[in-house]
């Protein structure tokens, strides 16, 4: 038997090429046709198309939905607008406003009859101030709901009145409403030309009415007189001695005081320093009397000076009875 040599066997190369894959097949598709700026649209997955195209099929069903949807938009723009004109009609003729008042009457009627109504009003602090008065400023009446009061153009009424400084109301429920009164305090008749008035220590006028019970109060005439006065009666109030021989206090030119005594003496002080002249008079009358006599003014303007100025009758009838006394003596001797 021959003996068949089987070869040496091949050795697989160790470099192997890469099976090589089919292209996929490509589904039959229209290419997408290009757009005018040169991008495509591809639709997209379960996007449909009407007809080749892209245009909504024309049949019979189809204009029927286009006519209802017509209809729809028809119907509701009309009752859009008829609700409009009922709306604006109702409102032109008031009648909105009519019945919002009646149901706004209605529910404060009921909320006045669990007991939110003025029943009481109260108030404090007046002396002067008329009652009838306070109560036509106040604008409240019995039986009127609580929170119809006007507590903010009350007080301004209430401080329109002659003697009220400060008012305060206030509601206290469940149907009082209280009223705080503070009210001016008198503290000069204030003078210009034939007119007189009350004012209190601010200047501020109060009233013309009724004067006759404040004859007590200081006299202070001319324009300007009402905003100084307070100044020059403190002064005055620690010169009680003088304080109580002054008639009037007369302001001069806005600027400084003379003062009336009661005997008819005027006492013409400086715009400046009033204190210190204020005080060597009252030192020369403790010590010569000077204001008890017969003379017509007493000058204070200058600093450091005192001039007395006789009355020109008075001057006479001095120099007429020494004359005589001279005579008398030149008889007697």
């Amino acid at each position: 038997m021959s003996t068949v040599k089987s070869g040496p066997k091949k050795r697989a190369s160790a470099s192997r090429k890469p099976a090589s894959r089919k292209p996929a097949s490509r589904s039959r598709r229209t290419a997408p046709k290009p757009r005018k700026n040169g991008s495509f649209r591809t639709p997209q997955r379960g996007q449909k198309s009407f007809g080749r195209r892209g245009q909504a099929p024309t049949g019979f069903g189809a204009r029927v939905a286009a006519f209802l949807n017509a209809s729809r938009l028809f119907a509701v723009t009309a009752v859009l607008l008829l609700t409009f004109a009922v709306g604006w009609g109702l409102h032109a003729g008031g009648h909105i406003a009519a019945l919002g008042v009646a149901v706004v009457e209605q529910s404060k009627g009921a909320v006045a009859a669990l007991g939110l109504r003025v029943d009481e009003v109260t108030v404090e602090g007046r002396t002067r101030t008329e009652a009838a008065d306070v109560l036509n400023a106040l604008g409240a009446t019995r039986g009127q709901f609580i929170f119809d009061v006007d507590l903010v153009a009350a007080r301004d009424r209430l401080e329109r009145l002659e003697w009220v400084e400060r008012a305060t109301v206030s509601r206290h429920l469940p149907g009082t409403v209280h009223v705080q009164l503070m009210e001016r305090e008198p503290y000069a008749v204030w003078q210009r030309g034939g007119r007189l008035s009350l004012v209190d220590r601010t200047g501020s006028l109060i009233t013309d009415n009724n004067l006759s019970a404040f004859a007590h109060l200081p006299l202070v005439v001319g324009h300007g007189a009402q905003r100084n006065a307070s100044s020059l009666m403190k002064e005055l109030m620690a010169k009680p001695a003088l304080a109580a021989r002054v008639q009037a206090a007369v302001r001069v030119s806005d600027r400084r005081w003379n003062l009336k005594l009661q005997n008819g003496i005027e006492v013409r002080l400086p715009a400046r320093g009033i204190s210190d002249s204020l005080r060597k008079l009252v030192r020369m009358d403790a010590k010569n009397g000077v204001l008890s006599r017969n003379i017509r003014a007493v000058d204070l303007r200058v600093p450091g000076r005192i001039t007395i100025l006789v009355d020109s009758e008075s001057a006479a009838q001095r120099r007429a009875a020494f004359q005589a006394r001279s005579e008398e003596g030149g008889r007697d001797a």
